[in-house]
């Protein structure tokens, strides 16, 4: 039978899996601290902590970079432009 092995990230050492207990894992609740303040580009009025920069965004229509949602509708293709291209096409290879 085979045996699964595990190498500690610490010593090196193979230690068998079923052994093996790795790094504590906090099982308790994260707490996400506040934002650090900071100007505002648009108004430059001072924004200290997560709930003022909501609202800052909402009250001017502003949205965070990375964080927008995008909209991938599938383009409608252009039938004329395909038909076009291919009549093209087929009059410079058949001449």
């Amino acid at each position: 039978m085979r045996r699964c092995w595990i190498q500690d990230p610490v010593t090196g050492d193979l230690i068998p899996k079923e052994e093996y207990r790795g790094p504590s894992v906090s099982k308790g609740a994260y707490i996400v601290p506040d934002i650090q303040g900071y100007q505002s580009q648009a108004t430059g009025e001072w924004i200290g902590s997560r709930s003022q920069h909501r609202d800052h965004l909402k009250r001017h229509g502003l949205i965070e970079i990375g964080n927008e949602k995008q909209v991938n509708k599938p383009r409608e293709p252009d039938r004329a432009g395909i038909r076009r291209a291919a009549e093209e096409a087929v009059r410079r290879v058949l001449g």
